[in-house]
């Protein structure tokens, strides 16, 4: 632990063409070249040896421990570990965004069938579930984009990458448009029933809006769950 690598040392070792692979943590560097999730210097298709991933570990599906089966092999020269608030570490931990974000994309969808079924039998419960869901979706959304906006800021250091960018456009487009639908809805809770073009207006958008919601979640999940697709780790 006493020896002291320079970010230049750390950059060299990244696992290539047979060199050691090296990562940092919190100003340790670790020798992660035994572990066979870093073949030739990659883990996940996401994340390099040779690298300071005390950021990354932040959005990580494990903590810090995993690093207690490598050994340490030095300091990192100049690393100034960023030491934030106990209490946005806490809100952190609480991994508030995967929370969140569950409540509009799954209500879109409720919502979406209750109206599908409701067409199909013409039972008016349904329709109103279906209007009160989507409320329900509207309001839980700013919440979802809010925590998103955090977390992307805090725990993947507001790198707008493709997915992030994604995202972005997708929450905030789904938002609008939702904001748009239940206007139009309130405005003519009826239309559906008598079948007017403003009911069928709002019922296409409702739909149109699932799939994004599905879009959205999929971006999500290629966050924790990277493409096994040749090169699409890269794009991140």
């Amino acid at each position: 632990m006493d020896k002291h690598i320079t970010e230049n040392d750390l950059q060299a070792n990244d696992g290539q063409d047979g060199r050691p692979a090296y990562v940092a943590y919190q100003g340790k560097v670790y020798d992660v070249s035994g572990s066979k999730l870093w073949a030739e210097g990659v883990h996940q298709r996401r994340h390099r040896a040779g690298k300071d991933l005390t950021a990354d570990f932040a959005a990580a599906p494990h903590d810090e421990s995993v690093l207690g089966r490598v050994p340490v092999v030095g300091k990192l020269t100049g690393a100034k570990p960023k030491e934030r608030h106990p209490l946005l570490d806490f809100y952190l931990d609480l991994h508030p965004h995967p929370i969140a974000i569950h409540f509009p994309i799954a209500l879109t969808l409720v919502s979406a069938a209750f109206l599908v079924l409701y067409i199909l039998t013409d039972i008016g419960g349904l329709r109103n579930s279906a209007y009160y869901v989507f409320v329900a979706s509207v309001i839980t959304s700013p919440v979802a984009i809010l925590t998103g906006a955090s977390s992307w800021w805090f725990n993947y250091g507001h790198k707008l990458t493709r997915i992030f960018k994604g995202k972005a456009g997708l929450a905030i487009t789904l938002f609008i448009v939702g904001i748009v639908t239940l206007i139009l809805w309130t405005m003519n809770r009826d239309a559906l029933v008598n079948r007017e073009a403003i009911g069928w207006l709002y019922f296409s958008l409702v739909i149109i809006m699932s799939g994004l919601a599905v879009s959205l979640g999929k971006l999500g999940g290629q966050l924790i769950f990277p493409s096994r697709k040749k090169g699409r780790g890269n794009e991140r």
